[in-house]
């Protein structure tokens, strides 16, 4: 496999190398057919890239064109000395209202878990404290699980359209 300095033509071609670089370059092209076409390719990629460059005419009056764009660019408009006490304020009430929202959910929450559990304590001592209610409640549940059982086994043999 023949090492190609595919890399350094484009240096060579710009006269970008040392003399001993030059030289290994001048020689791997005297024996190499491809880096012959690649350096012929790149030179007439270079002649066409500056003959387009050459055709390109800039105004004659570019120059004060660019300095009376410059001239006319208007500096950005500083804002009043208020402005920032309305995205602090805002950020201000936001924290209070967190503050005060967030103690206040919390507390009804806990109020509410408390509740819930005295009510499930009180509910189940009541269920077991008086037998029949306790078997009232099982065949409840069970009538419960009967009808959504047959619901599902109705739901499933209904065919779509």
């Amino acid at each position: 496999m023949t090492y190609h300095l595919e890399d350094q033509l484009s240096a060579y071609i710009d006269d970008e190398l040392e003399d001993h670089e030059r030289q290994q370059v001048e020689a791997h092209l005297e024996s190499c057919e491809s880096c012959q076409v690649l350096l012929e390719d790149l030179l007439s990629i270079q002649n066409v890239v500056m003959s387009s460059y050459e055709q390109v005419q800039a105004p004659d009056n570019l120059e004060a064109l660019v300095l009376q764009s410059m001239g006319m660019e208007q500096s950005p408009v500083v804002a009043e000395k208020g402005w920032f006490l309305i995205p602090v304020l805002a950020l201000l009430s936001l924290g209070i209202l967190w503050f005060v929202t967030s103690t206040v959910l919390v507390n009804l929450l806990h109020g509410f878990l408390k509740l819930t559990i005295a009510l499930v304590y009180l509910a189940s001592h009541y269920i077991t404290g008086l037998p029949m209610l306790s078997g009232l409640t099982v065949v409840f549940s069970l009538v419960i699980l009967i009808l959504a059982a047959y619901s599902l086994k109705r739901l499933l043999q209904t065919t779509t359209p």
